[in-house]
């Protein structure tokens, strides 16, 4: 284990990013951990709107290009590492990874959010494979002409269908009910002809013949959409796996944000933010999290 850091920001997405670039002004030098490539759901997202001075939009992957670049500049370099474990012993936290053990003295999780899994029959056989839970899995496994059938009715299954209709595939968009995106997200699928199925209930996912069969009930009546690959858009939960029984536990009965029931210890962004996931919340979110991380620091250091 190296010797004990000030401030680990573990997760590189916009919280991440922005909370590092403030704490390396601060003189803090913080170790920043991640276990894909910096960006987040930004890498995801097809076009990124309402974050303030691109007023024609910018794609996520530009957007989280610009941040890695900041991050350059200072000299931030981001440590790819998988994250196994986060607990807390007299006042340092101890981080597990995949390369290593590390010791800080306070800890900003930025660590966004999982899909959530879906209780559809056969489904868990073909993930990976025909059925996917991320866009981003299928920038190497489709070639661009793919017959894609996104499962969700929300945001996030309309821009996955806008950006995958975008790259040339085929793209039906099945909503178990009714369809919740903003009104400007589904005018712009009618408009690159995706189809929209609505009441189509998912009950059952197999494979036939080279192609994914979906099964759905449709107001009683059983439909079979056939494509290449199922991605699944059914919404999303917070990533906490990683930290200790006992500091989840005061997550959970913690106060208002960034800060939790452990000193030192601050949540940024998309994983604590529920329904509230947006690039500039999130960089707001860690910007506030590393003023209150540098001021806890001063003032254990004052007492030390």
């Amino acid at each position: 284990m190296d010797e004990t850091r000030q401030i680990a920001v573990i997760g590189a997405g916009p919280g991440g990013m922005a909370a590092a670039i403030y704490l390396q002004r601060a003189g803090l030098n913080p170790l920043v951990l991640e276990k894909e490539a910096p960006g987040g759901l930004l890498l995801s997202a097809n076009l990124v709107e309402n974050y303030p001075g691109f007023p024609g939009g910018i794609t996520g992957r530009e957007l989280a290009a610009r941040f890695i670049d900041q991050l350059n500049i200072l000299g931030i370099s981001v440590t790819q590492a998988n994250v196994r474990e986060v607990g807390s012993v007299d006042k340092t936290f101890n981080i597990e990874t995949d390369i290593g053990s590390y010791a800080s003295r306070a800890v900003i999780i930025a660590t966004g959010t999982l899909p959530r899994k879906v209780k559809i029959r056969g489904a868990s056989a073909l993930e990976g494979n025909r059925v996917l839970y991320g866009i981003e899995s299928m920038r190497s496994s489709d070639g661009g002409n793919g017959r894609i059938i996104v499962v969700g009715g929300g945001d996030v299954a309309f821009d996955y269908a806008l950006n995958l209709s975008d790259r040339g595939h085929n793209v039906t968009i099945v909503a178990r009910s009714t369809v919740k995106c903003l009104s400007l997200l589904r005018e712009r699928a009618e408009e690159k002809g995706i189809a929209v199925l609505i009441d189509h209930l998912p009950e059952q996912v197999f494979e036939e013949r080279g192609s994914a069969v979906l099964v759905c009930n449709c107001r009683g009546e059983v439909k079979r959409i056939r494509g290449d690959r199922i991605l699944i858009a059914c919404g999303r939960v917070p990533n906490l796996e990683l930290l200790s029984s006992g500091l989840l536990k005061s997550i959970r009965n913690g106060k208002a944000l960034p800060d939790t029931g452990t000193s030192g210890l601050f949540l940024v962004g998309d994983v604590a933010r529920k329904r509230y996931r947006q690039t500039g919340i999130a960089v707001g979110d860690g910007i506030i999290a590393a003023m209150h991380a540098e001021r806890y620091l001063a003032r254990t250091r004052r007492r030390a």
